[in-house]
C-alpha cells in the first residue's frame, strides 16, 4: 500500500512538473537591425497546448511593456484568466499555443491615438514574434490585440497588406479595442470582436468597436463576429486599465467565446 502511494505521488509530482514545463519565456531576436530599430530581442511567454491547431500571439495594451525575465514561471491576472485556458484542453478545446509579446520599449499611449504602436521598430517586433514562432512550430498564427494592443494588430496588419504578406496571419482577436484601431476595406480575414457591455473606458468604447464591426461585416466575406461580454465586475482602479474593460470576473466567458469562434473556423 506504501508503495503505491509513493507510486501514485511520483505520477502527481511528474505530472506538475510536465505542466510547469509548459510555460516559459522565450527570447526572440529581431530581424531588422539598424537607426530605424532599438537593440536586443523581445522577450515572450508561451504557454504549450498538448495538442495544438494554431498560434495565438497577444499583443498587451497600456504602455506594452510587462518586464519579462527568464524565471517567469507563470502570468496571472488576464493572462492566467482570459489566455492560458486556450492552452488547456480541460477548459477549452486547446487548440492554441498562446504567446504574449513583452515590448522591450514603453509604448506612449498618446492622448487621441497611440501612434508608438506603427512605428517601424514595433511592427518589425511583432513581425520577428511572428516568423520566430511559424518556424519553430509550424502553425497558423493568429493575433490579439486588446485596448491599445488592437492598434498594434491592425496596424501590423494593414503593414502586412502593404507588403503583400498578409497571408502570414490567419486570424484576429479584437479585444476592447482602443478607438481608432481600424481595418483596410480590403481586409479578407477572420475576425472576432470583443467587448464587454459595460466598459467605462472612454477610449475604448463598445459603441466605436460596433462601428468597425459593422464597416468590416461589409466587405470581409470571412468569418467575423461581434460577442459583448456581459459577465465579471468593476473595480475602483482607472476603468481603462481593470474592471470591466479589462474582463476581471469574465475571463471564462472571454476565452469560451474565442475559443468557440475560433474552432468553427477550423471544422
Amino acid at each position: 500500500m506504501k508503495k503505491y502511494f509513493l507510486f501514485c505521488l511520483s505520477l502527481v509530482m511528474l505530472t506538475c512538473v510536465h505542466q510547469l514545463s509548459l510555460a516559459e519565456v522565450i527570447s526572440v531576436d529581431p530581424i531588422e537591425t539598424g537607426m530605424l530599430y532599438s537593440s536586443g530581442p523581445t522577450q515572450t511567454f508561451l504557454w504549450k497546448a498538448p495538442h495544438p491547431k494554431a498560434l495565438l500571439i497577444f499583443i498587451p495594451g497600456g504602455e506594452g511593456k510587462l518586464g519579462l525575465t527568464a524565471d517567469k514561471k507563470n502570468l496571472g491576472g488576464f493572462y492566467g484568466n482570459t489566455l492560458r485556458p486556450l492552452s488547456d484542453p480541460n477548459l477549452t478545446s486547446g487548440l492554441f499555443d498562446v504567446v504574449v509579446f513583452d515590448s522591450p520599449n514603453i509604448l506612449a499611449v498618446g492622448s487621441n491615438y497611440p501612434t508608438s504602436r506603427s512605428t517601424a521598430d514595433h511592427l518589425m517586433r511583432i513581425e520577428s514574434v511572428v516568423k520566430f514562432y511559424k518556424e519553430k512550430f509550424g502553425l497558423s498564427i493568429w493575433l490579439m490585440g486588446h485596448s491599445n494592443g488592437a492598434v498594434s494588430v491592425t496596424e501590423f496588419y494593414k503593414y502586412l497588406q502593404k507588403n503583400n504578406t498578409e497571408a502570414m496571419i490567419a486570424g484576429i482577436i479584437y479585444s476592447s479595442a482602443r478607438n481608432g484601431a481600424t481595418f483596410n476595406v480590403d481586409t479578407q480575414l477572420p475576425v472576432l470582436f470583443l467587448a464587454h457591455e459595460q466598459d467605462r473606458c472612454s477610449k475604448s468604447t463598445p459603441s466605436n468597436s460596433q462601428s468597425v464591426y459593422r464597416t468590416l461585416k461589409e466587405t470581409d466575406k470571412l468569418k467575423t463576429e461581434y460577442v459583448l461580454i456581459t459577465s465579471g465586475e468593476s473595480q475602483s482602479d482607472d476603468p481603462c486599465r481593470s474592471g470591466f474593460h479589462m474582463f476581471f470576473g469574465a475571463g471564462e466567458q472571454a476565452y469560451k467565446a474565442i475559443d468557440g469562434f475560433v474552432s468553427a473556423v477550423y471544422k
